[in-house]
Order: structure tokens, then sequence, then C-alpha cells
């Protein structure tokens, strides 16, 4: 199930960093309710060694605008703000930047579980006003979105990076993150087993359903994306891509996010249609 919020300032303006993602999550924790919050946070959904937190969130649908030097300072004047915010990674640019969405915000979150989901909701309603990065914001709408048909075939566009990785030992026996592009065959053989198992989880039975996925419009060099979540690099992608196989395996990834880190927001998609000129 998937919700669409939306949230307004009482301030002239939202500032967030250019590397958005670990504030978004904050957010969306701090809508649960305590409990769940805490249950989601620290174990999640279990399955042998692996756990899975179920759910996904999107890019931000508004276009915020890049800010920096006179004009960010400008702004963090007017909005109140007096501390510094970490709005970018050190290792891109030598300057502040950020990005100032002057309509408020929206975004897609989405789960299997429909407990979370209606837990978030009724938390969002009833105390419809929070903080984020010490920024006054509340909830002006919450839209239950309707599911797609589902079918064996499928063309989907990424409203959040998908990213697929293996974590791997250099012969100095260090950890080394090997992050797949779409055109390598671990790529899709990866993605079909990840969906396995939060088929496994949200239906509390195995499957032995295939699931393929193949680029349509992308292109490797326009389409890949760099996130910091957090101090962390995240290698990831966006474009449009076909889904063959089991449907029950689709409907899991359009519910829990494909691929990778999706709780970090990555891995939401969308059915995708050709426009008809």
């Amino acid at each position: 199930m998937r919700l669409r919020l939306k949230y307004a300032t009482k301030q002239k303006g939202l500032l967030l960093p250019l590397h958005y993602n670990s504030a978004l999550q904050a957010l969306i924790y701090s809508t649960f309710s305590d409990e769940i919050a805490s249950s989601i946070h620290e174990k999640g959904f279990t399955l042998g060694k692996r756990h899975f937190k179920l759910f996904t969130f999107s890019r931000i649908l508004n276009r915020g605008n890049k800010v920096f030097g006179s004009k960010l300072r400008d702004l963090k004047k007017q909005l109140g703000i007096d501390k510094d915010f970490y709005f970018k990674s050190k290792r891109m640019t030598a300057e502040e930047e950020a990005l100032y969405f002057e309509g408020g915000i929206e975004f897609y979150f989405s789960s299997p579980k429909d407990f979370l989901i209606e837990d978030i909701g009724n938390k969002a309603i009833s105390i419809p006003q929070t903080t984020l990065l010490g920024q006054d914001i509340f909830v002006t709408s919450i839209e239950v979105m309707s599911n797609p048909g589902f079918s064996t075939k499928m063309n989907i566009k990424m409203l959040s990076p998908m990213t697929v990785y293996s974590t791997m030992k250099t012969e100095e026996g260090n950890a080394k993150t090997y992050y797949y592009s779409p055109y390598e065959k671990e790529f899709s053989i990866l993605i079909q087993k990840n969906s396995q198992k939060k088929y496994q989880l949200i239906n509390n039975t195995s499957t032995n359903g295939t699931l393929k996925i193949t680029p349509l419009h992308f292109n490797e060099k326009r389409n890949r994306m760099v996130v910091y979540f957090k101090n962390t690099r995240v290698e990831g992608w966006t474009g449009v891509f076909t889904l063959e196989g089991d449907v029950g395996l689709i409907k899991a990834t359009y519910d829990a996010g494909i691929g990778s880190k999706n709780s970090e927001g990555f891995g939401m998609w969308a059915p995708f249609k050709e426009k008809k000129f």
C-alpha cells in the first residue's frame, strides 16, 4: 500500500541537504508511533540473518532550487535557522549547498505491511505538526494511492534510485562495496533473490518464482546517481526498466521497494506508460 504525504511550512520555505535521504527517513520514523518506530528500527522483519524494514519512500516530488553562498546565508537568516546543517559531503564541493523548497514538500511512502501504513497515517493525522532539521512543518494531506494492475510484464519508472551491491573482502582483509550496473548479469540475479526474500516475509511462504529486470529507457551515464546517506556513499540508478516474471514478486517490489537499501529511500517505482502523440 502506498501513501502520498504532503507537508507545508510555517516559514517561507524549507531548506534541506542536497543529499536528504537520511532527513526524510528521520521524518518517517518520527511519524511512526514510538512503539512501531523502535521495533522497526531495532529489528524490523527477520529472515535468517537478514533484517528487512519492509518500507520505502520516493524522492521529493517537488522541485527544489539549489542555493549556496550569500543566498543560502540569507535564507537561513530569514527562516530563523541559527545552526549549521550538513548540506553536503565534504568529498563533493568545498562550498556549502542546500535545496530550497518554497512551497513545502511531498513524497510517497510505501509498505506491504498494512499496520505500518495505518500507524504512520494515524499519527500524521492526530499530530500533524513536527520538525524537519529544526524547521517546523505540518501535514496538509495524506492520500491513499490505488494499487496498479500487476501483470507478468511491466514497464516501470524509478521514483527513487535502485541500488544493487555486494560486499567483498580486499586482499588486505578490508570490506569493499561493489555496486552493480543494470547491464551486468548479477544485477538481475540479485534483484530476483532479494525479491524472493521479501515475498517470503510478506506472505509467510517461500517461492521459486522468477523475476528479470532489463533496462528500457536508460543511459548508464545519465541515469547513474550517487547519493550520500549520512557518511555512506551509495550508487543507484534511475530510468525506465522492464520487469518480467512472477506477479507476486513484482507486487512485493512495488510495495517494499526493489533492490537494496529501500528504507534509506532507494528502489521505489511506479508503472510507466509510453506517451502517445
